[in-house]
């Protein structure tokens, strides 16, 4: 089956029980595992649980968009608007991130370690709780975000604003 088919009509259908097993037989662990959806409009759509590692989504657009306990480990979200989505529990590890905005976005209990976010912004971003070690937030706003209980050792935070930010209980060493 045409892999791009089978992703829409698990996005259409917001059940991706069948993708998640044909990419786990097929496409984890061969070079071709990388499905380029560049500039994609997936606003508002429900992407819970979805297997999303090692794709292209350069420029997508996730804004509202429900992304809970999704996998996008590796993916390349660089200049992604992700406004207002839902991505609690999401595996954000090893992504490639620089630029993309998660305004107001809630990523909480996520997990960004190893992850890129050079420039991203997280104004206003609900991040309790998520663990960002050795993750790169160079020059990353994190104004008026919700910090607290976040483990970032190890994390490259050089030029970020915090400005307003809470960071009760946060690790960033």
């Amino acid at each position: 089956m045409n892999a791009h088919r089978l992703f829409f009509q698990a996005v259409e259908s917001s059940d991706y029980t069948e993708w998640n097993r044909w990419y786990t037989k097929y496409l984890r662990e061969s070079d071709e595992g990388i499905m380029i959806l560049l500039g994609q409009d997936f606003t508002g759509m429900d992407l819970s649980g979805a297997c999303l590692r090692n794709f292209d989504l350069t420029a997508a657009v996730f804004a509202g968009a429900s992304l809970a306990g999704a996998d996008l480990c590796g993916a390349v979200i660089d200049e992604a608007n992700f406004s207002g989505a839902v991505l609690t529990s999401a595996n954000l590890s090893g992504v490639f991130a620089a630029f993309a905005v998660f305004h107001e976005a809630d990523i909480s209990l996520a997990n960004l370690s190893g992850g890129d976010f050079t420039g991203a912004d997280f104004t206003s971003a609900n991040l309790r709780r998520c663990y960002a070690q050795r993750a790169v937030f160079t020059n990353a706003d994190f104004r008026n975000a919700d910090l607290c209980g976040v483990y970032a050792r190890l994390a490259d935070c050089e030029g970020a604003d915090f400005s307003g930010a809470d960071r009760f209980g946060a690790v960033f060493s």
